[in-house]
């Protein structure tokens, strides 16, 4: 993981760009079996019945562009197509939504965490390692569009909630620097020398 910088007068057009608007984000490959988007569009679609003033901006690209679009029928979901300056689009979210149903880490998360902005991930694979349930993000039933409804009305209702993921994942973020992994590597290699 390494941090990056947003450029601040971009990330300021892109919020000009939805002015009045809450933005909940989602960055990753339109592929629904690995990424989990149909769950966060049909979440969505509840969300935005008590939250009109919201758009979901799904930054990526893939084979499922098509029946995204027709899932959501809604022009509040915005299907933005591959990114360079990803980070700009990280710092103008209010909320990052990371549905995916398999995931190694989700390296994504360290980024989104790095520019302080609040996660609703599914509870899957690697990504429990990040998204500390209640500490550093919410977690939800990998899958149930339901329970991510509801993990993003708790998130997006609760400014406090927001501050203590914040703050958290912040604090977190060190133990996945490239230092931090290599001492780590190095005390466990010698852990299991001494073992022998």
């Amino acid at each position: 993981f390494e941090k990056t910088e947003a450029d601040i007068q971009v990330v300021q057009h892109i919020k000009a760009q939805y002015k009045g608007k809450s933005i909940i984000g989602h960055i990753g490959a339109y592929v629904d079996r690995h990424k989990g988007q149909s769950v966060l569009i049909e979440a969505g679609k509840k969300f935005l019945e008590q939250h009109p003033n919201t758009v979901f901006l799904f930054l990526g690209a893939g084979d499922d562009l098509e029946r995204f679009k027709a899932q959501a029928k809604d022009e509040r979901f915005k299907f933005l197509g591959f990114k360079k300056n990803v980070v700009d689009y990280i710092e103008a979210f209010d909320l990052f939504a990371f549905p995916s149903r398999n995931e190694g880490l989700g390296s994504t998360l360290l980024d989104v965490m790095d520019h302080n902005i609040p996660i609703i991930a599914s509870n899957v694979d690697g990504i429990p390692e990040i998204v500390i349930h209640e500490k550093t993000g919410l977690l939800f039933e990998n899958g149930n569009a339901d329970d991510l409804y509801s993990k993003l009305e708790q998130m997006y209702q609760d400014k406090q909630l927001q501050q203590t993921c914040i703050n958290n994942a912040k604090a977190q973020l060190d133990n996945f620097t490239a230092e931090h992994m290599t001492q780590s590597y190095k005390a466990l290699y010698e852990e299991i020398l001494k073992g022998k």
